[in-house]
């Protein structure tokens, strides 16, 4: 079986429709968001701590972002947004609250 460029296909045939197993769909959407959220995890450890970056406690990120404790473990563990370690603590850095936050639209 062949396999071709699905931009490739929408670009030169836009009225084509094709038919996709929602197996197979499902499989490319699991596929799709591990990918970036490897990218995710391998930017935010690339990133450096700088003497200059701000940083605030899990109770002030939680109150910040309006959410659960639970939440802010489930976005680390995934890599949505990673603390920084900081001696023995978890400190999060102001601007990467800031940058998910405008990436989501809303504002602090």
């Amino acid at each position: 079986m062949e396999t071709l460029d699905l931009i490739a296909l929408a670009e030169n045939c836009p009225g084509t429709t094709i038919s996709v197993k929602l197996s197979d769909l499902l499989q490319a959407g699991r596929s799709f968001k591990e990918e970036l959220l490897q990218d995710l995890r391998e930017s935010q450890m690339a990133k450096p701590v700088d003497a200059d970056d701000e940083y605030i406690t899990r109770e002030q990120a939680m109150k910040k972002l309006k959410v659960s404790s639970a939440t802010l473990w489930r976005w680390k563990k995934c890599g949505y947004l990673v603390p920084v370690r900081l001696g023995s603590f978890d400190r999060y850095r102001i601007s990467d609250i800031e940058t998910l936050m405008s990436q989501k639209g809303g504002t602090l």
